[in-house]
């Protein structure tokens, strides 16, 4: 075997710093080591990254995938080729002052010609020397297994370095870590980037592409971050998460700083123009209801304040209500400290649009950009009172929320999946209609199936799947609603409608698909199965009634296309408001049709 000699002054953490120093970039590295040319290639299977520095020092970067016993005999293959390349290389190297290891044969040996022939491949035949000499010299121990503190600490890759000096000043080895390649990038709402996206991503690495030894390391910025992997073919890849609010989702998009877009807020429509050349950005193919969330109003556990309406949040939320004081129940004296999430923020878009309409926030409140942070202010304080994503409530409190001709809804798992809570929203994935990046579409899938739901879950926001529950039915229901449901089960969806259309919106697309699994859950005795339409208030109740009862037959349609029929279909008129029918928003979410199970069918 051949072998190459270490100078004894190169150790291990010689090799760490580095490899440290090459990681941390091209400008910082330029700056401590001068310039540098840098290029990659294969060579027997394998890939190495050269970086050619100043005074002649050459780092060499390799990361073999394979066990030595497999390593030996490679090298037994190839040691003539082996042979002939070092002594072309140290030709060439000696024609140039650039040093490399003493070949074993002597050049004058070798055929003319291919010393001519390799003078044209001299980066790739000295990087190639010198990568398989450091190899070799190290017996592939730190790279091939070897079970000792050294190798944890340099299992990844091994760097060479070479000086045109002989003396001890020669600069060390490095060991660094193969350059990962961002394969994918997710810009947006740190609602889904600081907890639900990294766990995603990291499953999806391991899953999907079966990846190993998958860690988190931290960006340049506070909430920025690389999820950095080991494939089972020894490429290490990178997955980019930028949590700065869901406007930078769209504004990253369109400067092609993304490749995927997270937002707590659907998208606005001068931005669907912006991003018109990637599609429609309201289409099934750009827009992905990822998760469910509810905006919690929370305040101090010792408030003794539990429900508000909507125009009362709003005036504490403006500084109309400055004092605990104007609200007894709180049983609190004091000014009211208001905290609130960023501008940037899709929690603050979403609160600005539902609740302030319209209304400023007050000057003294205090913005924060991290939720977590924003809830330990608020339960720290007993007079303060914030909102926030539905994971983020503890350890504050929160409190019910009314609108206006509507009975107060406590933000729960299944009133934010029916999306009947007033400050229910929606988690968004955005993406281009023909997405250039290979693993964008196969994300979005992953994140949506059930596997993606069930992290969802895990982390604190509401997953898509469905399941039933009993819920509390208001004493104002119409006695034809009641006798229906009395011995019913509602399902945690609501199918509602695009504005102005009898299609169903994006999530009702894909809830049509998981409907059809659920009720494949029942392989004997089916469920009867009961949909329920209803519309807002806006124009004659006569024309409310037959479209209420329309948008439950365009559901039954549907789902008779899948092999399913439903029992019953009925219209129930504009009754029921789960939402004001004063604003948009409200009236979107009062257009809808439930879907109730009753056991046996009649």
């Amino acid at each position: 075997m051949l072998a190459y000699d270490v100078p004894e002054s190169v150790k291990i953490d010689h090799l760490q710093q580095a490899a440290h120093l090459i990681n941390q970039g091209r400008k910082v590295a330029s700056a401590a080591v001068g310039e540098f040319m840098r290029s990659e290639f294969r060579y027997a299977e394998q890939r190495f990254v050269v970086y050619q520095l100043n005074e002649g020092n050459l780092f060499v970067m390799c990361g073999p995938k394979a066990n030595s016993e497999r390593i030996d005999i490679a090298v037994e293959q190839i040691r003539e080729d082996l042979l002939r390349l070092l002594t072309a290389a140290a030709l060439l190297g000696n024609a140039t002052g650039t040093a490399a290891s003493k070949p074993s044969s002597s050049p004058e040996n070798r055929d003319k010609k291919m010393v001519e022939k390799s003078g044209r491949l001299m980066p790739a035949l000295v990087a190639v020397a010198f990568v398989l000499i450091a190899c070799l010299g190290f017996g592939f121990f730190y790279l091939l297994g070897g079970k000792s503190t050294q190798q944890t600490a340099a299992s990844s890759v091994v760097a060479a370095a070479a000086n045109n000096s002989t003396s001890q000043s020669a600069a060390p080895l490095s060991v660094a870590e193969k350059p990962a390649e961002t394969i994918l990038r997710l810009h947006g709402s740190n609602t889904i980037g600081a907890k639900l996206a990294p766990a995603l991503v990291e499953t999806f690495l391991q899953r999907e592409l079966h990846a190993t030894e998958v860690k988190a390391v931290a960006g340049e910025k506070a909430d920025e971050q690389k999820l950095v992997a080991e494939l089972v073919d020894g490429r290490r890849v990178a997955v980019e998460i930028h949590a700065h609010g869901s406007s930078t989702a769209f504004k990253d998009l369109d400067a092609g700083l993304c490749d995927i877009g997270m937002a707590s807020r659907s998208v606005k429509d001068k931005e669907v123009t912006a991003l018109a050349r990637f599609g429609d950005m309201r289409g099934p193919a750009n827009e992905h209801v990822l998760a469910l969330d509810g905006i919690a109003v929370i305040v101090h556990p010792a408030n003794g304040v539990n429900e508000l309406n909507q125009d009362q949040i709003a005036a504490l939320f403006s500084g109309e209500i400055s004092d605990w004081s104007e609200l007894p129940q709180s049983g609190l004296s004091g000014p009211v400290h208001v905290f609130a999430r960023d501008h940037n923020s899709g929690t603050w878009d979403t609160f600005k649009t539902l609740v302030l309409n319209g209304k400023p926030l007050l000057e003294t409140a205090q913005r924060l950009e991290d939720s977590r942070e924003l809830t330990r202010s608020v339960a720290a304080d007993p007079t303060a009172i914030g909102f926030i994503g539905l994971p983020y409530i503890k350890p504050a409190k929160a409190i019910a929320v009314a609108e206006s001709g509507t009975q107060a809804v406590y933000p729960t798992t299944f009133t934010v999946a029916t999306e009947d809570y007033p400050l229910a929203r929606r988690l968004f994935l955005y993406l281009p209609e023909n997405p250039q990046d290979f693993y964008s579409r196969d994300f979005v899938e992953f994140a949506l199936g059930e596997s993606g739901q069930d992290i969802a879950k895990e982390i604190g926001f509401v997953e898509l799947t469905i399941h039933a529950d009993k819920p509390v039915i208001a004493s104002d229901t119409p006695d034809e609603y009641s006798q229906e449901i009395a011995d019913a089960s509602r399902l945690s969806l609501n199918f509602r409608f695009r504005t102005g259309s009898a299609s169903l919106d994006n999530r009702g697309l894909r809830d049509i698909d998981r409907l059809v699994r659920f009720l494949g859950h029942y392989p004997e005795r089916s469920p009867q199965i009961k949909l329920f339409g209803f519309a807002d208030n806006i124009g004659d109740r006569a024309v409310n009634c037959k479209l209420s009862a329309e948008r439950a037959g365009r559901v039954a349609d549907l789902l008779r296309t899948r092999g399913i029929t439903a029992d019953v279909i009925k219209g129930f008129c504009e009754d029921m408001p789960v939402a004001s029918n004063a604003t948009s928003s409200g009236r979107e979410k009062n257009r809808r049709v439930e879907i109730w199970l009753q056991d046996g069918r009649g």
